[in-house]
């Protein structure tokens, strides 16, 4: 049986406690360095890491535990 074609998800994350782009940099290294994370964008200003993965490697919570891990609290985001 074949399975599904890598399926993407997209993901935003509100994160908070961000001040500068070292925490920036910080969060997004963490996030791209998970299995799964196809791409991992974090916007300071929004407050926002904006994600694909594939779901079928890595899911939310794993995500916001990779943030959690990193010592920044975050939450899903519409």
């Amino acid at each position: 049986m074949v399975g599904p074609a890598n399926k993407q998800e997209n993901a935003i994350i509100k994160i908070s406690g961000m001040s500068c782009n070292h925490c920036v940099q910080h969060i997004k290294n963490a996030l791209q360095q998970s299995r799964g994370v196809n791409t991992a964008r974090v916007d300071l200003s929004a407050e926002k890491a904006y994600l694909e993965y594939d779901p079928s490697e890595v899911n939310e919570e794993t995500l916001l535990q990779v943030i959690k891990d990193s010592g920044y609290e975050g939450i899903l985001s519409g």
